[in-house]
């Protein structure tokens, strides 16, 4: 086939189509596999990285109200808003896990007493699965001191209790408890924010906020019926097994420390009434 084109100065041109097809064709392939090639290399890795950023979130629910909103009231939509209200960092990447802990609240997210010396708080671990958050992990756990670190600190200044926050302060290692205990968890790298109780009567909401760095490990709290002295200050959670091989396994098959042994992973301190 032949195509005539004419020009003003009544010439005529003429073009083979086949040509035209050819050469655009080939072309158009070359630029499609280097988008592609380019896509898969730079615009993936930035786009996640982006997304992970809080103020990327926090623009994306102005900008598209629908975006992060729970799909239900489950706790783990609850807790997701709750972060996200904050203005919380939230791991959302496949496998990703989130470590949160819920203070004085029961396995359904429900407010309870908050006693000192029980086992009232939560442990979570929030992952997403098909863009939806998920509750991969939930145990009965403490983050306050048991009754004997709060009568009979081991400095003079109180047991520490800490702060509500997000925290990125912890890597995997071995927590070596103060009467000898030893176990597999995550120890704390990092400053947090506590408050001393010097009144020894489990009562901080008064006293000044201070930060650093106190031997503030999760770990387990040996299936003891009340926290005792599982924590001295510590994040515990109540079921050794549950911790050993449910908990630790979450965390270590988290793709970024499997990509490095010494990553420091963040937990976030919620209260009930956060939800």
């Amino acid at each position: 086939m032949r195509i005539t084109f004419e020009t003003d100065n009544d010439s005529q041109t003429d073009v083979t189509s086949t040509d035209v097809v050819d050469e655009q064709g080939g072309s158009w392939k070359y630029v499609l596999a280097t988008t592609v090639l380019v896509g898969s290399i730079v615009v993936a890795p930035i786009s996640n990285w982006l997304d992970s950023l809080v103020v990327i979130q926090q623009v994306r629910s102005v900008v598209y109200p629908q975006f992060g909103q729970p799909v239900s009231n489950s706790l783990a939509s609850r807790v997701y808003q709750a972060m996200r209200r904050k203005g919380y960092q939230v791991f959302t990447n496949e496998g990703e896990i989130n470590i949160v802990y819920l203070r004085g609240a029961d396995k359904n997210g429900k407010p309870n007493s908050n006693a000192i010396n029980e086992w009232y708080d939560r442990r979570l671990v929030l992952m997403f699965r098909n863009g939806q958050p998920t509750i991969a992990g939930n145990w009965a756990a403490t983050v306050k001191p048991g009754l004997p670190a709060i009568r009979n600190p081991l400095g003079k200044a109180g047991a520490a209790f800490i702060e509500s926050g997000q925290y990125k302060a912890w890597r995997v290692g071995i927590h070596n408890g103060i009467f000898g205990r030893s176990e597999e968890g995550l120890v704390q790298v990092a400053p947090v924010n506590f408050r001393r109780d010097v009144n020894r009567n489990g009562k901080v909401d008064s006293e000044p906020i201070q930060s650093g760095m106190i031997g503030l490990n999760q770990h387990s709290g040996s299936d003891q019926l009340k926290v005792d002295r599982a924590s001295y200050a510590c994040l515990a959670a109540q079921s050794q097994s549950g911790h050993l091989y449910k908990f630790m396994q979450l965390v270590k098959a988290d793709p970024r420390y499997r990509r490095n042994r010494a990553f420091v992973f963040t937990t976030t301190i919620l209260d009930a009434d956060d939800l």
